[in-house]
């Protein structure tokens, strides 16, 4: 209703309710592709019609843009924030930033926030606002240049979500070399193992500690490979492609 989303779309939504629909559309398809067994896991938990169909395990993947040189210098803009903590994502409930500048509210380090809110979380970013310390700088929605910017720039990238099956940020940073601090809530672990740094999103004093800990910590180049090996598009394209083959 915020976004003004009036279509066919919305009209079925209200008629069969969201749970409804998801469930039709399981039983629909001939092979379902989640990005993690463990989101599989909940999937067959609240449909267990999804026990009926194939199931082949496609991961999310994100493009290895650190083949520009290492020795690239930043532009100048960006060298102010070397050495600080970012979050990519969009502005909202879901992800947390409220609490993530509340973590860090006194923190001697600069605190980046990329992303701009949805029309029902405009609220939520004036709360933000008002609560922002002079740490904060707000980027709101920039080039895919500047992110990877940002990206480089920093040593620590938090995701404090409620819920995660990945966080393509997550993934993006850790492969740029940031340390990772990363939601408990959701599929993370199965892509991050134990080389991030996990918080409780209900908790700033967790998130605070994990921000920290990271900071402080070396550069995981053990996790920046099991990205380039694991999470890369030629392996999803090839896991895509074989559960396509296993219905034709």
């Amino acid at each position: 209703v915020a976004n003004g989303e009036w279509h066919d779309g919305t009209r079925a939504l209200l008629k069969y309710g969201y749970h409804n629909l998801e469930e039709k559309v399981i039983r629909m398809s001939s092979v379902l592709l989640p990005n993690s067994n463990s989101e599989m896991e909940r999937v067959l938990r609240d449909f267990p019609v999804a026990s009926k169909s194939k199931v082949a395990v496609v991961p999310n993947a994100v493009d290895d843009f650190t083949q520009i040189s290492e020795a690239d210098t930043l532009p100048p803009e960006f060298e102010r924030f070397r050495g600080s903590v970012l979050c990519v994502a969009g502005i909202g409930h879901r992800k947390n930033q409220l609490r993530v500048v509340r973590a860090l509210s006194g923190v001697k380090i600069p605190l980046v926030l990329v992303g701009q809110p949805s029309p029902n979380a405009l609220g939520y970013f004036k709360q933000i606002q008002r609560e922002a310390g002079p740490n904060v700088h707000f980027a709101g929605r920039i080039s895919d240049d500047d992110v990877r910017h940002h990206y480089r720039a920093a040593k620590v990238h938090v995701l404090a979500s409620w819920m995660e099956t990945t966080g393509l940020s997550s993934l993006e940073a850790g492969v740029a070399g940031c340390n990772l601090v990363i939601t408990d809530k959701g599929d993370t672990r199965e892509y991050f193992g134990d080389m991030a740094f996990y918080c409780d999103p209900g908790s700033e004093v967790s998130i605070r500690e994990a921000v920290l800990k990271a900071y402080t910590a070396p550069v995981c180049t053990a996790l920046q490979d099991r990205i380039r090996s694991k999470f890369n598009w030629r392996k999803t394209a090839e896991a895509t492609m074989d559960a396509y083959l296993q219905i034709l």
